[in-house]
């Protein structure tokens, strides 16, 4: 029993131990550009070659055995490379080794399930259903979180784009082009807003790089996978076709956002009293018909009627 608990320690430290070295790496740290806006250059330059220093110290380490894990079980079709891709762009990560590691962590994190299912299973007299069960919750883990930093990303895209765009609005207004707004929109929303500043950010290099507008405002909408974006992308392509005002467009664009914004809380707000009927009649009920029956039944059961 005692080599069993060992055993059961050591795997679930390694499993915690992978799971923060991955959330470091995908997620990152605690964003220090507040911190390096307050302070001056050269404390920024030193906070800059701190954290590339730590961050290229456990990159090594960690890439070998993630990707030694992972290269077995990588997909081979170029279908499934990109299905995974595009998901993992959805989620706002476009590391080149994401696929990689997304394989890996579900391979280390089956084991890791399978080695910790089975010495519940054995404690449970159980091993079959343990071995299934901590399997399975090992493989989808990784996916389940794939799927939750989606709709983060999602909902952080969404929430700021009406923001952006009255920005946009600002800045065409002032004279400055759509290329031009775009970029100095995705500098002032990097604190407010970072999604949608890497975003923007993207987009403006795409440009850059020799891409037409009208493309990299295409690939914008499928990159992120968000319904506002897409319909801010054929909203400016069809104005720059048709040549009607930008600036009135964004408006309306932004008005039109702002308001399917409101009505999504309105929903939610509507929905939270269903959602609160459930906890009220499993806990709060009968908590309170013992508080108020409880004396008159205990009393009840000492009266003459039930005693001899």
């Amino acid at each position: 029993m005692d080599q069993q608990m060992m055993f059961f320690i050591i795997v679930a430290g390694t499993v915690t131990a992978i799971g923060f070295f991955l959330s470091r790496l995908f997620v990152g740290g605690k964003d220090q550009r507040l911190h390096q806006r307050l302070v001056d250059g050269t404390d920024q330059n030193a906070v800059a070659d701190h954290q590339a220093t730590r961050s290229d110290s456990m990159m090594p380490v960690l890439g070998n055995v993630v990707q030694a894990a992972a290269q077995p079980f990588m997909p081979s079709s170029r279908e499934k490379q990109s299905s995974m891709r595009k998901q993992l762009n959805f989620a706002g990560i476009y590391s080149a080794s994401a696929p990689g590691f997304v394989t890996g962590a579900k391979v280390i994190f089956m084991v890791g399930g399978v080695g910790v299912g089975y010495l519940i299973g054995q404690m449970m007299e159980q091993t079959l259903l343990g071995l299934s069960l901590g399997g399975l919750v090992g493989y989808f883990l990784p996916r389940f979180w794939l799927k939750q930093k989606i709709k983060s990303n999602q909902q952080a895209l969404n929430m700021a784009l009406p923001d952006a765009l009255d920005l946009m609005v600002v800045c065409v207004e002032a004279g400055l082009t759509v290329d031009a707004a775009m970029q100095r929109v995705g500098q002032e929303l990097g604190l407010a807003h970072p999604a949608l500043s890497r975003e923007l950010g993207i987009a403006h290099m795409e440009t850059r790089v020799g891409l037409s507008r009208s493309e990299s405002l295409k690939n914008l909408g499928v990159r992120t996978g968000s319904t506002g974006l897409q319909a801010l992308a054929s909203m400016l392509i069809q104005a720059d076709r048709f040549g009607t005002s930008i600036a009135n467009a964004l408006r309306i664009q932004a008005e039109a956002l702002r308001t399917k914004r409101q009505h999504a809380a309105e929903e939610m707000a509507a929905k939270a009293s269903v959602k609160l009927s459930f906890p009220l009649v499993l806990f709060i009920f009968p908590a309170t018909f013992i508080v108020l029956a409880g004396p008159t039944v205990i009393g009840l059961m000492r009266s003459a009627l039930f005693t001899d």
